[in-house]
């Protein structure tokens, strides 16, 4: 019993002996682990670097607005003859450049010269008659200074030789009338131009109300476009203007301002003619263009990149504001400020709201930072300065 007792004691000492060696070796492990093998960096005088930029209040921002407009030619009319007639010839079609006084169309003058010829011979008839009265005038003055005739016979020959006389005149304007009605049976062009649309053909019988041709000038062009009258009232006479025509700008000279608003669209028209010679042959009539005008607005604010702005509470917009810490000017203590936005292009805002001073900003990452934060400027001796746009 007592060697049994024994064993037992042996037993637990064994375990116990084991389990302390176990404690040691995991105690001298966490020892181990709590023991620092660097010495451990904390920098309470860290503070995260941030690009900052100084803008300074700005008197007026310009707006750049584009506006529809076209290419309008000067002159444009719908041809016709004059007279009713047969259409002999054409001579041009469609697309036709013509010059000044070009024949496009010819109608069939016989007829024409067969009243003409008609009307000679009345003249003639009439003058025969004219001949016959005049002898007879004679013979009757000297029958009635015998006293063989009495004076109404005179009277009736004198007048029968005025009537004589105001046909030949009538006759005489007819035949004139045909001369006219035959050299406006050819159609001309008034102007230098191009053809658009041709209506008629051979042969065709065409009336007065009819239209043969419709004709565009070529080479005098101007620009129509239609601005609203707040822009209008910006602008003067002579003023030049950039527009863009088929992708290129080009210049205009601003050369008539309309006075009567349009229903339609409640815009004023204007016309403006390019410095450079614009022609159909590099543009078309009716080819849209843009014109740009440049719009002054005389309101204090400051330009910023586009990233120097955060979203704020309540959908408002805000900036981070630098302030330089006492006399050091590396470290600086961020406050947010609230902003209005007045006008935004591709890279850059306009805005007010901030104090009319010149302000140091954070340019980018404003995500990155939060008011109350104390932060270094990146590179302080090329901090921007963001100006008038």
């Amino acid at each position: 019993m007592i060697s049994k007792i024994k064993r037992v004691k042996c037993s637990f000492s064994f375990a116990f002996s084991k389990l302390s060696v176990g404690m040691l070796i995991v105690l001298a492990t966490i020892s181990a682990c709590s023991k620092p093998t660097d010495k451990q960096t904390s920098d309470e005088s860290y503070h995260q670097s941030a690009t900052l930029i100084t803008i300074s209040p700005s008197q007026s921002y310009t707006v750049k607005r584009e506006y529809l407009g076209q290419v309008t030619a000067k002159q444009q009319t719908n041809l016709s003859f004059e007279f009713s007639g047969k259409v002999s010839k054409v001579f041009i079609d469609n697309g036709d450049v013509v010059k000044k006084g070009q024949l496009l169309a010819q109608q069939d003058t016989q007829l024409l010269g067969y009243k003409t010829e008609e009307l000679h011979a009345q003249v003639m008839q009439a003058q025969a008659q004219i001949t016959l009265n005049k002898a007879n005038l004679l013979r009757i003055e000297t029958l009635i200074s015998d006293g063989y005739s009495s004076k109404q016979r005179f009277d009736e020959l004198s007048a029968e030789n005025k009537i004589l006389q105001a046909q030949i005149k009538g006759l005489n304007a007819g035949i004139k009338k045909l001369a006219y009605q035959k050299e406006r049976s050819a159609l001309v062009a008034p102007f230098d131009g191009v053809i658009t649309h041709r209506f008629l053909a051979d042969g065709e019988v065409v009336s007065p109300t009819q239209v043969s041709f419709s004709l565009i000038e070529s080479e005098n062009i101007e620009i129509t476009a239609g601005l609203p009258s707040k822009v209008i009232n910006t602008l003067s006479l002579g003023d030049i203007i950039e527009v863009t025509v088929a992708g290129k700008n080009k210049s205009a000279k601003l050369i008539a301002i309309g006075q009567q608003i349009d229903d339609a669209n409640r815009t004023v028209q204007l016309r403006l003619k390019m410095l450079e010679k614009l022609s159909l042959s590099n543009s078309y009539n009716g080819q849209l263009v843009r014109v740009n005008i440049a719009q002054k607005i005389n309101k204090v604010g400051y330009w910023l990149p586009i990233d120097a702005i955060t979203d704020g509470v309540r959908g408002q917009w805000q900036v981070l504001i630098a302030s330089a810490i006492g006399n050091d000017s590396a470290n600086y203590k961020l406050q947010s400020a609230t902003i209005n936005i007045l006008h935004t292009n591709e890279d850059s805002v306009y805005i007010n709201g901030l104090e009319l001073a010149s302000q140091n900003i954070i340019a980018q990452g404003v995500h990155r930072y939060v008011a109350g934060q104390i932060v270094k400027a990146s590179t302080p001796s090329l901090i921007s300065v963001v100006g008038k746009h």
